[in-house]
C-alpha cells in the first residue's frame, strides 16, 4: 500500500546552474563551444540548456558573454594578422568588414532601360486598326 504523503521524486533530480556551472559555460562558450556541445559537457540535453537560460538570467548572460569573449579574442587575432601583413586575413578581413568593395558577389551595375512611348487609345479605334488589317492581307 502506498503512502500519500510519499513525496520520493520520479526521474532525475532538477538540474540547477550554479555559479560555478556558469562560469564553466561561459569558458565553454568563449573557446567556440556550440550549444550542443556546452550541454553534453555539462551533462544535460539541449532542450534542458534552453529551457535554463530561460529560467536563470545569469546562465544565459553567462554564455552570451563566453561567446563575445570568444568572437573578441578571434577578430582581435584577425585584425592582428591583418595588420602585420598576413594577405589572407588582410583579404578575409576586408571581404567581410567591406563587402561594398571587396564582396566577391557584387551586384550587377544597374542598366538604363529604354525609353517606352505608350499610346492609349479605345477599343473602337483597335477594331477599327485591326479590321484595317485584315483587308490588306
Amino acid at each position: 500500500m502506498t503512502n500519500a504523503n510519499y513525496s520520493s521524486p520520479i526521474g532525475r533530480p532538477q538540474w540547477i546552474p550554479t555559479d560555478s556551472v556558469c562560469q564553466e559555460a561561459r569558458e565553454m562558450a568563449s573557446n567556440g563551444l556550440t550549444v550542443a556541445q556546452i550541454a553534453d559537457c555539462l551533462g544535460i540535453s539541449e532542450s534542458t540548456l534552453y529551457a535554463k537560460q530561460g529560467e536563470y538570467k545569469e546562465f544565459m548572460d553567462a554564455i552570451k558573454k563566453g561567446r563575445a569573449e570568444g568572437i573578441h579574442k578571434v577578430s582581435n587575432a584577425l585584425f592582428e594578422k591583418a595588420t602585420q601583413g598576413n594577405v589572407t586575413a588582410m583579404i578575409y578581413y576586408l571581404k567581410v568588414r567591406d563587402r561594398e568593395n571587396w564582396g566577391e558577389n557584387q551586384p550587377e551595375p544597374l542598366r538604363e532601360i529604354p525609353p517606352m512611348q505608350i499610346v492609349v487609345c479605345s477599343s473602337e479605334m483597335l477594331s477599327k486598326d485591326f479590321n484595317d488589317e485584315k483587308r490588306i492581307l
